[in-house]
């Protein structure tokens, strides 16, 4: 796999580590896949790679990087863990969702056994 990182500031990419995700490039990232959902793109068995090259290619031209298809690939594949996670975490009988907040509220039973497992 080619490690790459890439700077905001200047756009330049080497080969000396890996891109870190901003949360605006995150939500932007996000927020295109689920476009494509919108529109009707069917992705029941993921996204194509023409997709994540599309994502990729927004990514560069709003950020200035050099983000490939294989870094979406992989960043998306990190949220899906999270959202598995999260939607575990939901389901528990003694979990409540707070809309306020946007955070998931756990009775203390729960909380020992299910929070201290890391993404």
């Amino acid at each position: 796999m080619d490690n790459t990182e890439v700077t905001a500031a200047s756009g330049n990419s080497t080969k000396s580590g890996v891109i870190v995700w901003t949360p605006a490039m995150t939500n932007t990232m996000l927020g295109f896949l689920a476009n494509l959902v919108a529109k009707g793109k069917r992705t029941s068995s993921g996204f194509r790679e023409a997709h994540h090259r599309q994502c990729a290619a927004a990514l560069n031209e709003q950020f200035k990087l050099a983000v490939t298809a294989e870094q979406v690939r992989n960043h998306l594949k990190k949220w899906r863990k999270i959202w598995g996670r999260v939607v575990i975490l939901k389901n528990l009988s003694g979990a409540l969702w707070d809309e306020d907040t946007c955070t998931i509220r756990l009775a203390e039973e729960h909380y020992a056994g299910q929070c201290m497992v890391s993404f």
